[in-house]
């Protein structure tokens, strides 16, 4: 075979290799986002529940912004799934609107596409692939995710500098001057960036350049998910005891969420309950304060008349009923952990019982047994 045909032929299969790889991981993002989840989780819980259950790697599953709660005292965090879904229109919307292009100059035989968007950027649809893709690591925010976006952004660049090598082959002359006045992926210059050195050509420097900075860029994103995560839990409407810890699914003030516990608390039966909920003295619990019309499909809690999909909650609830998911926390590593440790040390929660709390005459008017089943049971779900 001619030495350009093995190029050539070589440059096709890393072109496929590299396609096929940030597809899947795309739709892995779309797929964990999606009402579907739960399918997902039925194939791939037991590599989770491995990733939870494990010191060393617990961290990879866990999430680093809120997830089931509906409100929080940030206005920004609370907005994080709206933007989440902002960003994953815009980018599913740009993608369509360069692919489209593209078919359009094949289809005219134009040549190499250089007008439009591309006037403004080489490669937009990576870049909305990226928006998108962002989008839903907001709408899913483990760390592991995280690492398969970083992942996903650098086979983006790598493909990317294929597809302009061989677009060079192609078109000449005309791609290259192209080429020398626009940017990859953003519609403006960056000199600084633009004078770092180059990775090694090729041989095992280049390999190990790439993964150099593969560590470096995923070590940067994770101390900044660290300050998202810390920044999350300060902002939740949250109460905390040495055993325990409250979390609100919507806003109520610390002083309500006391007496709400306070309430439930008093009750001999919930006590009872409590009590007999297996651990002995150093049992930790994970309880859920929401309203009574609320539903979260991934906290262990009774069907909601009326809901519809996994989260549900309609706009003129209730403010004076309240119910509370008691759900006993198995934890992994030192049992000395104490009031939002127990949020980052979990493996699993065992539902307890549900408590409903009227606060108009402040009494606990209906006490449930947790539901036979549940939503991603024995599956490691994010805890707030």
């Amino acid at each position: 075979m001619p030495k350009q045909s093995q190029k050539h032929l070589a440059t096709k299969r890393t072109f496929w290799t590299i396609a096929i790889f940030y597809l899947l991981i795309a739709f892995e993002f779309f797929y964990m986002a999606s009402p579907f989840a739960i399918y997902f989780y039925s194939v791939y819980g037991p590599a989770l529940n491995f990733i939870n259950n494990n010191l060393a790697l617990a961290w990879l599953s866990s999430g680093f912004l809120p997830h089931l709660v509906v409100e929080t005292s940030s206005v920004l965090l609370t907005l994080h799934n709206v933007v989440g879904v902002a960003l994953v229109v815009i980018g599913l919307l740009a993608f369509c609107l360069g692919a489209g292009q593209v078919y359009y100059y094949k289809l005219t035989r134009k040549g190499a596409v250089t007008g439009g968007i591309y006037n403004l950027i080489r490669h937009p649809q990576y870049v909305s692939l990226a928006i998108c893709s962002f989008g839903l690591l907001l709408l899913w925010p483990r760390y592991i995710v995280l690492l398969s976006f970083i992942a996903m952004l650098f086979a983006y660049y790598f493909l990317a500098k294929v597809e302009e090598s061989e677009c060079e082959k192609k078109f000449g002359e005309t791609y290259i001057a192209y080429k020398n006045k626009t940017s990859m992926f953003l519609p403006f210059r960056m000199p600084l960036v633009e004078k770092l050195p180059g990775l090694p050509k090729s041989g095992p420097k280049r390999y190990v350049a790439i993964l150099a900075l593969y560590v470096v860029t995923s070590v940067a994103a994770i101390g900044l998910a660290n300050g998202l995560k810390s920044w999350s839990l300060n902002s939740l409407y949250a109460l905390e005891s040495k055993d325990a810890v409250y979390i609100s699914i919507t806003k109520v003030e610390k002083d309500t969420l006391g007496h709400i516990v306070k309430t439930a608390l008093a009750n001999p039966e919930v006590q009872s309950r409590l009590k007999s909920s297996g651990g002995g003295a150093s049992t930790k619990y994970i309880n859920y304060i929401l309203p009574v019309d609320l539903y979260v499909s991934e906290i262990p809690m009774s069907p909601v008349e009326g809901a519809s999909g996994h989260h549900f909650l309609p706009g003129n609830y209730n403010k004076n009923s309240y119910k509370i998911i008691f759900n006993r926390a198995e934890l992994r590593g030192d049992h000395g952990i104490e009031g939002m440790e127990i949020l980052l040390n979990t493996v699993k929660r065992i539902p307890v019982v549900e408590v409903r709390i009227d606060l108009s005459p402040s009494q606990v008017v209906e006490i449930r047994n947790p539901p036979a089943t549940v939503h991603y049971e024995n599956i490691p779900v994010p805890l707030y």
